[in-house]
């Protein structure tokens, strides 16, 4: 079965029993702060036919303000506006770098650096739903934009910009009460510069069985993305997803640095919150 359809029947066998409902308020901590880590298998870049796997330890942050917004299983953003039926706001993402070094195909050329993203999103609200077992489902269509830079910690550059649509539906309670689910789909767009940082061969560094290859805009890929989050706490969670990316019909398809239709990543991890605020606020669930 296609991604696409695949998304389209799962959200369509949750909600054969459900009713339109608001999200349920919890009162949380305005701010958390403890410890999480995790593992992710992952492609060195976009189309990469080879993998490594990146170990990662950092502070656990969680902030519930009325415009900034950091955790609670969304990427950090920045709440321009907001009502029952969509929220504008600034969003951010990452990735990881690639070491030349270690990969056969890109041997010799220069590394692929540390990427963060920060751009606008109108995120529209298309259904908010309320199960007979206590469970809550919201379907969303988030509209992304944004700019993408690079750095090697020692300096920042900008490497273009990447449109990115995603359609998400988000679940709490399938099975069981302390499960979180998510499944999403996102095609991606970029601009020359980005395919360039990605696919281009400049003359110096081609060889016979890599050939100078000059990189144009267009479409990327596509991805769908299965997410799970285990409250094993009120303050400890467990979580573990999985990424299939598809670049069929991708622009640049034929550079020499281009290797596979599909890839995969997946990777798991747990999140601890040690302090937290006495100061607590009213928020739908997972805002």
């Amino acid at each position: 079965m296609p991604p696409s359809s695949l998304l389209r029947l799962l959200p369509a066998m949750l909600l054969a029993t459900s009713v339109r409902a608001e999200p349920p308020l919890e009162e949380l901590p305005l701010w958390e702060l403890g410890v999480g880590a995790g593992a992710l298998y992952t492609p060195d870049y976009p189309s990469s036919a080879e993998h490594h796997t990146r170990a990662i330890a950092l502070p656990y942050v969680v902030y519930r303000g009325d415009v900034l917004r950091v955790g609670d299983g969304q990427a950090a953003r920045a709440v321009a506006a907001e009502s029952s039926r969509f929220e504008l706001s600034m969003s951010f993402d990452a990735a990881f770098d690639a070491r030349s070094d270690r990969n056969e195909r890109r041997e010799g050329m220069p590394d692929l650096d540390f990427l963060f993203e920060v751009g606008p999103q109108l995120r529209l609200k298309l259904g908010r739903y309320e199960f007979n077992n206590n469970g809550y489902g919201e379907l969303d269509l988030a509209l992304q934009a944004r700019a993408v830079f690079s750095t090697d910690f020692k300096g920042i550059d900008h490497q273009g910009f990447v449109a990115e649509p995603m359609l998400r539906y988000r679940h709490w309670g399938l099975l069981w009460p302390q499960l979180e689910t998510n499944v999403s789909l996102r095609p991606i767009w970029a601009d020359r510069q980005l395919h360039d940082f990605f696919y281009t061969v400049a003359p110096e560094f081609a060889t016979p069985e890599r050939p100078a290859y000059d990189a144009s805009e267009g479409y990327f890929g596509t991805q769908l993305s299965l997410f799970a989050r285990w409250n094993v706490t009120d303050r400890f969670q467990v979580f573990g997803g999985t990424q299939l990316i598809s670049h069929q019909g991708a622009a640049n398809r034929d550079s020499p640095l281009f290797e596979r239709d599909y890839t995969v990543n997946f990777g798991g991890g747990f999140l601890w919150s040690l302090v937290d605020s006495k100061r607590t606020v009213l928020r739908p669930r997972g805002r």
